[in-house]
């Protein structure tokens, strides 16, 4: 009984999203609730010998850190913690993840497009690994404490991150509001380089994944940075804008967006796109998903979305679900190549995890994943600044050549 009602819990809070993820769904909550059973006492009832045996092992390796281990003030909530992260890991996909308490509610804040933090998007150069301030948000913490686009980061508090990950970096930065950091970052100016230090504090925030302006011959442009709930109002704001401006046509940029929620893509595409499907899920245990646009909304203008390596999951949704329904031209060069499907589950006990559940499919049935898009029009980026839609921007000035013909 336990069992079935924590699955129906899941399938109530489950949020599929195109960030990053793979696993098993009903595996996973077996192995919470084993290490539930063995820290916190709860009685779980197993459905099979092969959890019986997995059950029997954790709990007579925990007897044994109980009985023998040196130290008394164990921490038994960061034991389950590392548990079932270390279990996660075993699966061997670098898209599932284990989210503790705090670090689910920051991640259900960015589906929704709030959270809290300083403001500024950071990229790793793959080739040198240096972080890279790449976006800073208006009157953010960031902005006020004087960062810019291309700043290197270097230290954090005096900690040397040119050996972590991006994620730890992150990490670093990212905590509760209020938290402080001290940043030493290196920038370049004119032909000087200088070393700095600035100190950031933590805040809520709401996130602005979408810029938009008016270019040249009455040519929108709408910069998509992530695809969150709140995003989804900022577009349809951004589109009555421009097309109030008199709008003859649209450059999508979604270049070295990662992706974000499916809801929020579907629900943009569908302010793009007349009645017809935007895309198919495909799962193991259960039927086709199939998400359709509706007839309410359409723009029947040229449409052109840029896209590069950078570009994943729920942009290639959006970049692919247009190429395939001849509704816009792809510029720049191949997309990431993210098809399959994460899906975020609330755990009753705190916390979440994310796994990868599925598979989609573009409107005209091809699977991108491990491939990626391949744009029309193929465009390698020459710009001189890592903040795009500048104007040395060459992609977007082919995209309105394009836009022209």
């Amino acid at each position: 009984m336990k069992l079935k009602w924590l699955h129906r819990e899941h399938k109530q809070s489950e949020i599929r999203t195109y960030l990053t993820g793979l696993v098993t769904g009903a595996l996973f909550c077996l192995a919470v609730l084993l290490i539930l059973q063995f820290v916190s006492g709860i009685p779980v009832l197993f459905s099979s010998s092969l959890t019986k045996e997995v059950a029997k092992k954790t709990q007579e390796a925990q007897s044994y850190i109980d009985k023998y281990y040196w130290k008394s003030d164990l921490d038994q909530e960061k034991l389950a913690d590392y548990a079932i992260k270390g279990m996660v890991s075993a699966l061997g996909d670098k898209y599932s993840d284990y989210y503790t308490t705090s670090e689910y509610n920051q991640a259900m804040g960015e589906v929704k497009g709030d959270y809290t933090g300083i403001g500024a998007t950071i990229y790793m150069d793959t080739s040198t690994k240096q972080k890279i301030i790449q976006k800073v948000q208006e009157s953010s913490p960031a902005e006020e404490a004087g960062l810019k686009v291309d700043d290197v980061l270097l230290k954090i508090n005096g900690e040397d991150i040119s050996q972590k990950s991006l994620n730890d970096t992150v990490s670093m930065i990212r905590g509760k509001e209020g938290k402080t950091s001290k940043l030493t970052i290196q920038r370049k100016e004119q032909d000087k380089t200088k070393v700095m230090e600035v100190t950031v504090t933590a805040k809520k925030l709401v996130n602005q994944s979408i810029h938009y302006k008016m270019l040249t011959g009455k040519k929108g442009y709408i910069n998509i940075s992530n695809f969150d709930n709140e995003g989804v109002k900022q577009f349809q704001s951004a589109m009555e804008d421009l097309k109030k401006q008199g709008m003859t046509g649209l450059v999508l940029d979604v270049r070295n967006n990662g992706g974000g929620s499916l809801e929020a893509v579907t629900k943009m595409l569908d302010e793009l796109l007349p009645e017809g499907v935007l895309l198919t899920e495909k799962y193991k245990n259960k039927e086709d998903v199939v998400y359709r646009s509706t007839d309410e909304k359409q723009f029947d203008k040229p449409i052109v979305v840029l896209i590069n390596g950078g570009s994943a999951s729920a942009s290639e949704v959006m970049a692919g679900a247009l190429q395939d329904r001849k509704a816009a031209t792809l510029v720049g060069v191949k997309s990431f190549g993210k098809g399959i499907v994460q899906s975020i589950f609330s755990l009753r006990f705190g916390g979440g995890i994310k796994l990868t559940t599925g598979q989609y499919l573009l409107p005209s049935g091809r699977c991108i994943h491990g491939t990626g898009l391949t744009p029309d029009v193929e465009v390698t980026y020459s710009g001189t600044s890592n903040e795009l839609g500048g104007e040395d921007d060459n992609q977007l000035q082919e995209a309105l050549t394009v836009l022209e013909k």
